[in-house]
């Protein structure tokens, strides 16, 4: 008896889908599908890198027993971020035929690194001395050495729409919503020693000044997010020729901002035969961990050269995260973190 239902059924349920796809299709072009959407691929795969200036605006430290330049100028201050990385990129985004709808999931990881970068300073001034050998007049030095490194990884989650809203009648605007989570994490860290100035290597009344910084900060967040891109045609069309590609994004993200940092210096005197005693030492060692709300905006603009089944972009980017690091010290400081340079992407489409 079952069986007789089911086989009753098929044919209702036939005629109920060809009537609700038939349906759909009259909605679709009545809502300004293109014919020509049905030959488009339904998977774009998206691949591309870009070159970043990164704003490093973060508070650097000076250790307060830094010795007086002998011939050079002294060391930079410690904790700064780099300023120039990279950055590789992929995306899918799948648009359904008859739809003007499309999604998309893309990430992002970009990285940078400065040094290790070494000072050494001393002075090379030599005199006769006796049996005539030549020696130091000072065996003052200062050695220091700083590494830094940074990385962000952005992962986008969107839905979009074709709005109909290009600048002519072939462009194509769509406006997207979706969920934005980002990190961006910076590492820091440095060593000085330094001697005080003395004419006879071993002499009593040496002083050794030393100093060393650890600086660990990063932000991890995710929030809604809007984007509005779109393409203007000036060479062929849009399935065949070169546009003129642009784009502005927005979100607000929620999570948790950190800053870890160590800061260490310490003096010590000598008295010849090994005896010594010290003279200072302090440590600071501020660690902080709250949650905050980072406002994050950026934009994109570039030529792309179109064929019915891939894409090559050129283009300039920037995304801008305000108060997302601690770049304070011994207290807190909202810092922006912006990420701005040239890419390049290629799309191959798949599907059709």
């Amino acid at each position: 008896m079952s069986e007789v239902m089911q086989t009753e059924r098929r044919p209702v349920l036939r005629h109920r889908l060809l009537l609700t796809a038939s349906s759909a299709a009259l909605l679709v072009l009545a809502g300004g599908a293109r014919a020509e959407d049905a030959d488009h691929p339904t998977v774009w795969i998206e691949l591309g890198g870009a070159f970043d200036r990164i704003s490093n605006d973060s508070v650097g430290w000076v250790p307060s027993n830094l010795t007086d330049p002998i011939t050079h100028a002294s060391p930079e201050p410690f904790g700064r971020s780099p300023n120039i990385g990279y950055d590789f990129d992929g995306a899918i985004h799948i648009q359904p035929h008859h739809s003007d709808w499309t999604f998309t999931a893309a990430v992002r990881y970009g990285r940078a690194q400065r040094g290790p970068i070494r000072v050494h300073d001393q002075t090379y001034e030599q005199q006769r001395g006796f049996f005539s050998k030549y020696h130091l007049t000072t065996y003052a030095f200062l050695n220091a050495t700083e590494k830094t490194s940074s990385t962000h990884a952005i992962i986008d989650f969107k839905a979009g729409k074709d709005i109909g809203l290009g600048f002519s009648h072939d462009g194509v605007s769509t406006l997207d919503f979706g969920i934005r989570v980002a990190q961006l994490t910076e590492h820091a860290e440095g060593t000085m020693t330094a001697f005080s100035t003395l004419p006879v290597k071993y002499a009593s009344g040496k002083v050794v000044h030393e100093a060393s910084a650890l600086f660990a900060r990063s932000y991890t967040g995710a929030g809604p997010s809007v984007s509005w891109e779109g393409a203007e045609p000036f060479l062929g069309t849009m399935e065949d020729g070169a546009t003129f590609d642009w784009g502005v994004n927005a979100a607000v993200l929620f999570g948790r901002q950190k800053a870890n940092i160590h800061l260490h210096t310490k003096d010590t005197k000598f008295y010849g035969y090994g005896a010594h005693a010290t003279l200072s030492e302090t440590t600071s060692a501020p660690d902080r961990d709250r949650t905050v709300v980072v406002p994050n905006l950026g934009g994109f603009a570039g030529l792309s050269w179109r064929l019915p089944n891939g894409k090559v972009s050129l283009g300039y980017r920037a995304d801008f995260f305000f108060g997302a690091i601690d770049g304070g010290l011994a207290t807190s400081r909202k810092d922006m973190r912006a990420f701005y340079g040239p890419f390049a992407s290629v799309a191959i489409g798949l599907g059709g």
